[in-house]
């Protein structure tokens, strides 16, 4: 029951952090990003297979340590959930540790911590994630539990009792007593009505009352599919070696007819719009978002480094105007947050009580408008591009993190090569391409604000 309770409470942990939680991710924002070593860079030979099945296997070979990590990737998250139970995505993986055929509950994590290894996973919008790290001589051990897993799940209604639970109880942890969560929940709800990205994985407390067993049953027979995953094993491992352990676990293992998924678009915006919640809090808070689209779109690299100049440490744009300057702001921010069919640049402002939201607003939007009006400076572009470069070079930094970039490249982007054209993807950016995405997204009428407020104020 311990070890259960533990590793309920890592996942759990995962969960939180890897999902979006607006308070987390500020927090990244605000940091100055600080060189404080040259970066290093990708060493490792990468190679690609399909087996017959559709399971697409791609091995990164780096001999630098005696360990691998083995990332089993789904093409299936929160906005593949059917409406109304909204949530089944994450308690899918929940009850993936609840036991298959030839693993008992719990035995999975079990089974890796005593290889010597650590294992997680994690649900976003756009896919599901499994992962374990061990030493390279337990890699079969990796490769038997994964198979498992997409193929002997024994789903029962005790578990699915139990693990509704601790979703639910995830559910109260993040948004609650979260007001800042709770306000960017309601700014999502606003900014993507009428799409499944309204909604992130946490879902509806009253939709995970509903999910039956058999929802969850067909859930996993639809999705849990060898030609739905992505299979990366990155570490001391040879290229033939994986391959031979794919085909030996998860060759026998058939395709399933997967649903064609259907266009997720937003019908046309032509005004800003705004919405106040009153919560019990200290400081307020203004999220704000403009349309932008999917992580596809080639205005995407762009973004990110409007996104740096606007927000990344205290000589961001936002921070010295509503911070140093007016003080009217404690804190201030911007950057874009996308799936893969949508996205939203993302903006916001921290303020004490005796601050006029409206005035905190309109400097907001004056700073960010700036864009529009007037051409960056070619130092501070320089400097983005470099530092985000750098900060893309650094989250490599474990075989773990390379194997689910790949993963993610390959589900995202479809094409696994994408991670490896990341790092020169900010080169050719002008200063040109920076004012016309400006132009083009950073319209009031292409425009969601949610402002929190405290209880019971009287502005």
């Amino acid at each position: 029951m311990e070890a259960q309770a533990l590793h309920q409470t890592r996942r759990m942990r995962v969960w939180i952090i890897g999902g979006v939680v607006l308070v987390a991710v500020i927090v990244a924002a605000l940091a100055v990003w600080t060189l404080t070593r040259p970066p290093s860079t990708v060493v490792g030979s990468i190679t690609a297979y399909t087996l017959d099945n559709g399971l697409r296997l791609i091995v990164y070979q780096d001999t630098t340590a005696p360990v691998v990590s083995v990332n089993v990737l789904y093409r299936v998250g929160s906005k593949d959930e059917p409406e109304g139970k909204r949530g089944m995505a994450h308690l899918m993986e929940h009850m993936a540790y609840k036991g298959s055929r030839n693993v008992g509950p719990e035995e999975h994590s079990k089974l890796i911590d005593q290889a010597g290894g650590q294992d997680n996973a994690f649900t976003g919008d756009d896919m599901t994630g499994y992962w374990a790290r061990l030493p390279k001589e337990k890699l079969e051990l990796a490769f038997f539990l994964f198979a498992e897993q997409m193929q002997n799940l024994v789903l029962t209604q005790e578990h699915l009792e139990s693990e509704r639970e601790v979703v639910k109880e995830e559910w109260r942890v993040r948004l609650e007593n979260q007001p800042v969560s709770r306000a960017f929940d309601k700014f999502r709800d606003i900014a993507f009505a009428g799409t499944p990205y309204a909604k992130g994985p946490e879902g509806y407390m009253e939709d995970l009352d509903k999910i039956t067993l058999e929802d969850l049953q067909s859930f996993y027979r639809t999705y849990y599919a060898p030609n739905n995953a992505v299979l990366v094993v990155a570490g001391d491992v040879r290229p033939n070696e994986a391959l031979s352990l794919a085909k030996k676990h998860f060759g026998g293992i058939p395709k399933a007819p997967l649903p064609t998924p259907a266009p997720i678009t937003l019908p046309p915006q032509t005004e800003m719009r705004e919405e106040t919640l009153e919560m019990a809090v200290q400081l307020p808070v203004i999220i704000g978002g403009y349309r932008v689209p999917g992580s596809g779109h080639p205005d995407q690299p762009i973004l990110e480094v409007a996104g740096f100049i606007l927000s990344r440490g205290q000589s961001s744009r936002l921070y010295k105007s509503l911070v140093r300057e007016q003080q009217i702001s404690v804190a201030a921010g911007g950057f874009p947050l996308v799936f893969k069919d949508l996205g939203t640049m993302l903006i916001y402002a921290f303020f004490t009580p005796d601050k006029d939201p409206t005035k905190v607003k309109e400097a907001l939007l004056a700073e960010v408008e700036r864009l529009v009006t007037e051409p960056i400076d070619e130092k501070e572009l320089q400097k983005a591009k470099n530092q985000l470069t750098a900060q893309y070079i650094f989250s490599l930094d474990s075989i773990s993190s390379v194997a689910n970039a790949l993963a993610q490249a390959e589900i995202i982007y479809g094409d696994y090569r994408e991670f490896e054209k990341a790092k020169t993807k900010y080169d050719n950016i002008t200063v040109a391409d920076v004012q016309r995405v400006a132009q083009t997204y950073f319209k009031r009428e292409n425009l969601t604000i949610v402002t929190l407020k405290p209880q019971g104020g009287t502005q």
